[in-house]
């Protein structure tokens, strides 16, 4: 490895260990020119790295690589950037919940028990994120954000439907599930997309 930036910074490649991508990064993610930032971008001799599977990284011999360059931003950085952008998240959430709800409806199980996984993979993503910017940002649980009450009663609203959503699943009741996922999830989803801009003004 020849050379080594991170947010446009020269670092000497000697003084990072790792006979691998993934080692190198790892052990850059301890060191003080990263901090407590995240590393959110790896350029790997000036293409964009990112891995199809996991720990593809290793794979990735110390020898290959020529130059490494890394963006880094703080955990603030990110969260206001979910806050501004995130709505695009939800409402593909929402625009995914037909197909799912049709799914359960016609009793085509397998298939929407799939998607049904994949979509809640996503939305948990997504809560993470509003979890992180809460706490990066330093916001209150029972700052209001609507007329139905504060951030955490929000949450625990979510939190509620979810839990019959998983409840329902585990009892195969298909047709319920389908009910509040329409009904619901999605106008909770709905109320999502309102409700960032007002965290993203509230970290300000």
């Amino acid at each position: 490895m020849n050379t080594l930036t991170i947010d446009g910074n020269d670092l000497p490649a000697q003084d990072v260990a790792g006979a691998n991508l993934e080692e190198i990064i790892a052990n850059l993610m301890e060191h003080p020119a990263v901090g407590d930032r995240i590393i959110t971008r790896v350029m790997v001799n000036g293409d964009d790295y990112s891995e199809e599977v996991p720990h593809a990284a290793l794979e990735v011999m110390r020898s290959q690589i020529k130059s490494l360059d890394l963006v880094t931003r703080s955990a603030e950085e990110i969260s206001l950037h979910f806050l501004e952008h995130g709505h695009y998240f939800v409402e593909t959430l929402r625009q995914a919940l037909p197909k799912v709800v049709e799914e359960f409806r016609l009793g085509d199980e397998s298939e929407a028990n799939e998607h049904f996984l994949g979509f809640l993979e996503s939305l948990h993503l997504t809560l993470g994120m509003v979890e992180q910017a809460k706490l990066a940002m330093g916001l209150s649980e029972d700052m209001a954000v609507s007329v139905q009450g504060s951030l955490n009663d929000y949450l625990m609203r979510l939190a509620k439907i979810l839990n019959t959503l998983m409840g329902l699943q585990e009892q195969s009741d298909w047709i319920y599930l389908a009910d509040v996922l329409e009904f619901e999830l999605d106008q909770a989803l709905a109320e999502l997309i309102d409700l960032l801009p007002l965290l993203k003004k509230a970290g300000h």
